[in-house]
């Protein structure tokens, strides 16, 4: 269920992620297998990610896992074998599990931009040279609302209302809606008083609400609310998340929906659900 906008919240937290602090690394300065020896903390990512990575003369970086957010979280030091390209643009890092390139956006002896390509997406991260290995914890501002945030839902975080105001041509809304690979994404449902409202069968995981539902136009818009009761899926990104949504009429008799997250817009073709 939702595995679409599920998988676009967590690829969309990465991208948008990296916070920009302090200034910005000139590129004038060339990364060479020396000159990256040393300690480098990267500046925490909105999820509290915040490593650590130790570069040493024999060729050796240690990643030391930081999370501003969880900070009694243990996790094992991974070690891998790293190389820096000729050029100084890519490092390349390999272990017995993995085998990676990191590019080298920006370098200079106290600062670095490096980026990782997955999938079609590009994730960037900003590092900072350190003496002690230690997470930059003081630059998470998010500390209080994600612990706030891994806590049970409670009624007041967020108000459903998902009764949808009388509209010309609400028919062509009415019914189950899924997506290309035949998930169900949400349903449309007559009331028996006449009215109609948003709805989304909960899952094994998950819980979905609705509120702020209106019309602009013939686009109906609204918010859309995920939870889970399950504890082990309160810091899970997708938990208390909530999306500005669109529904409106694609010209296959479908919907075209439409999420934001982060100011940047995903759509979907949604088709009527075959059961």
């Amino acid at each position: 269920m939702r595995i679409n906008v599920l998988t676009i919240s967590l690829a969309t937290l990465m991208m948008t992620g990296c916070a920009n602090h302090g200034a910005k690394p000139s590129t004038h300065a060339l990364a060479t297998q020396d000159n990256v020896v040393g300690i480098w903390a990267m500046v925490p990512l909105r999820n509290g990610i915040a490593n650590v990575v130790e570069y040493s003369a024999d060729a050796k970086a240690t990643l030391h896992p930081f999370n501003c957010a969880e900070p009694g979280k243990h996790q094992e030091k991974e070690v891998s074998d790293f190389k820096v390209s000729d050029d100084g643009k890519v490092i390349h890092l390999k272990s017995p599990s993995d085998n990676f390139d990191l590019k080298v956006l920006a370098f200079d002896p106290q600062t670095m931009t490096l980026s990782m390509d997955v999938s079609d997406t590009s994730l960037t991260f900003n590092y900072v040279k350190v003496s002690n290995v230690a997470p930059l914890c003081a630059l998470y501002p998010n500390a209080a609302a994600e612990a706030a945030r891994k806590t049970p839902f409670k009624a007041s975080d967020f108000v459903a209302d998902p009764g949808i105001p009388a509209h010309s041509g609400m028919e062509r809304y009415i019914g189950k809606w899924a997506n290309d690979k035949g998930e169900l994404e949400v349903e449309v449902i007559m009331g028996p008083n006449g009215s109609a409202y948003l709805y989304m069968a909960s899952s094994k995981n998950w819980h979905f609400l609705y509120n702020e539902v209106h019309w602009v136009g013939d686009e109906l818009h609204f918010e859309s609310y995920a939870y889970s009761d399950l504890p082990s899926l309160y810091s899970h990104p997708f938990h208390k998340s909530k999306t500005h949504s669109i529904l409106q009429p694609s010209g296959d008799g479908g919907l075209r929906y439409s999420i934001f997250i982060d100011k940047r817009r995903y759509e979907f073709l949604l088709s009527r659900a075959k059961n």
